[in-house]
């Protein structure tokens, strides 16, 4: 009993975001980065497939990769989750590889951009993990501002094709969903303590984080290399 109470104490001290059960949590969140990991897999695999076929068109892709995220969000069936789960990480990726093309972005500096990429999401992933609990929570009411900014600012670059306007958006853009990788940690970690543990969501969540910072360094590093 002695033991299991110091193992208690213990799991507590090296896990100061934890407040539920420390090996539920820890084994859910480790689940999450597991399906993180596939979908990231899925994600190269659709851009790999997308450069090698040439295909262009966006549409199908983006409508299709809509239906998947609304049903891994709202469908009941875990099996067709899953399905649809890696699908979506598939067009995903699929979506990136015209964006190279246009980019004319050579292996290296994709290699680099995936590279910085990691860097940041485990820096940030990191800090949220490290902080005191919930200390990040507060940005999503700033972060979910700055997401309707950039939007609007995509709006007005449309018609007025100023300079600052585009670096706002990729600049600005990297700046907030770095700060998202912190901030979906955190409110995973809430959450699996709450006894909320879907690990497909929470991978949604922080693959979404990834890839826009990927496109947004991808974009930085081909315009730096002109």
């Amino acid at each position: 009993m002695m033991m299991n109470e110091t193992y208690d104490v213990e799991d507590q001290k090296r896990s100061p975001l934890i407040s539920g059960d420390v090996r539920e949590v820890t084994a859910h969140i480790k689940e999450v980065y597991l399906h993180l990991t596939g979908l990231l897999m899925m994600a190269v695999m659709g851009c790999l497939l997308q450069m090698k076929s040439g295909v262009m068109n966006m549409g199908a892709p983006f409508l299709g990769a809509l239906a998947c995220l609304g049903y891994v969000y709202c469908g009941s069936n875990q099996s067709l989750r899953v399905t649809m789960f890696l699908t979506f990480g598939f067009l995903d990726g699929w979506m990136v590889g015209p964006l190279i093309t246009i980019l004319q972005a050579p292996p290296s500096t994709v290699l680099t951009a995936l590279v910085l990429t990691t860097i940041l999401f485990l820096c940030f992933t990191l800090s949220a993990m490290y902080a005191k609990r919930r200390s990040y929570l507060y940005l999503g009411a700033i972060l979910s501002s700055c997401i309707i900014g950039l939007l609007v600012v995509s709006v007005v670059s449309i018609f007025l094709q100023w300079k600052f306007l585009w670096a706002i958006q990729i600049y600005g853009g990297l700046v907030v969903f770095s700060l998202y990788v912190a901030y979906d940690t955190q409110v995973m970690i809430e959450r699996a303590n709450n006894g909320l543990r879907d690990p497909l969501y929470d991978a949604i969540d922080l693959f979404i984080d990834f890839m826009a910072i990927f496109k947004r360094l991808l974009i930085i590093l081909s315009d730096r290399s002109d």
